[in-house]
């Protein structure tokens, strides 16, 4: 395949309640095939590929099978949801993809060596959109509650607790975005309306230069 007939494979990044699946669904119908890891039940794959609550499968595993776990779901993503709309010419807009899941286990310090492996096979997409939230704007639109992988156990309390682990995040996409050759970052504390056209005006712009053709995982 020509990589200049190909679509584009594009990761919108933020905290959690940065306002991901919000904009997500605002964006669905457009010129972007918009996706996330809940799209995978659309697909016929083990059911524990698609489950409907991931963290709690993730709680009961062990590391090994933890990091396996983890690395099949990234695949899963990839293979499923972003390969087959590239190859056809589409674009696609994926929520997160392993930037997000990755800073989360080591932040918690359960990242496998397996999983970094798997980190620097995977293709790199053509662009990331980072979402620009201060994690305090962040609780508050979370209304002051939060899941367990979204905080550390924090003697000040949930609030404490959640703040500290979107800041690790925060601090571990630096190190991971260092080098890639297109970040655009927006400015995610504007209101929605605003946001949402902005993003939309850096998907438009991002004729980023292609990557060779994206190959199936082997």
């Amino acid at each position: 395949m020509d990589s200049a007939t190909r679509g584009l494979f594009i990761v919108l990044l933020g905290i959690d309640g940065s306002g991901k699946t919000s904009l997500l669904s605002a964006l669905r119908g457009g010129t972007f095939a918009t996706v996330g890891w809940r799209d995978l039940r659309n697909h016929e794959l083990p059911a524990v590929m698609a489950p409907d609550a991931p963290s709690a499968i993730k709680d009961r595993l062990s590391d090994m099978p933890r990091a396996m776990f983890i690395g099949g779901h990234i695949v899963a993503q990839y293979e499923y949801l972003v390969r087959p709309e590239v190859v056809e010419g589409r674009n696609v807009l994926l929520d997160s993809y392993w930037y997000k899941v990755l800073a989360k286990e080591r932040a918690l310090g359960r990242l496998s060596p397996a999983l970094d492996e798997l980190r620097q096979l995977l293709p790199v997409p053509d662009a990331v959109v980072l979402l620009d939230v201060d994690p305090r704007t962040a609780w508050a639109r979370r209304g002051g509650t939060c899941a367990p992988y979204e905080r550390f156990d924090d003697p000040g309390g949930q609030a404490a607790g959640f703040v500290r682990f979107q800041e690790c995040m925060l601090a571990q996409w630096e190190a991971d975005l260092r080098g890639h050759p297109a970040v655009y970052r927006l400015d995610g504390e504007r209101p929605f309306d605003e946001v949402l056209m902005s993003l939309r005006d850096t998907l438009e712009l991002c004729a980023v230069p292609r990557l060779p053709e994206l190959e199936a995982l082997s």
